[in-house]
């Protein structure tokens, strides 16, 4: 699953990552995915770590193959 991590104010696109979560049944509830996309864009320092709710998070389906197969 892809997540898109956003500027709330203006909606401009900060990052997208690919996350692969597994649930032991079924997928893993959106927070999860959100929680963990959170997680690297603090490690890679593209958001304010202290001003989460100043971002969005959207989930995308893979939009390419190579992507949907990984």
């Amino acid at each position: 699953m892809n997540v898109v991590i956003n500027h709330r104010k203006d909606s401009k696109v900060i990052v997208r990552y690919e996350i692969h979560l597994a649930g032991e049944e079924g997928a893993p509830p959106d927070q999860a995915y959100f929680d963990e996309a959170w997680q690297r864009a603090v490690a890679d320092g593209l958001v304010d770590a202290n001003r989460r709710t100043d971002y969005g998070f959207q989930l995308q389906l893979p939009t390419t193959i190579y992507e949907a197969s990984r």
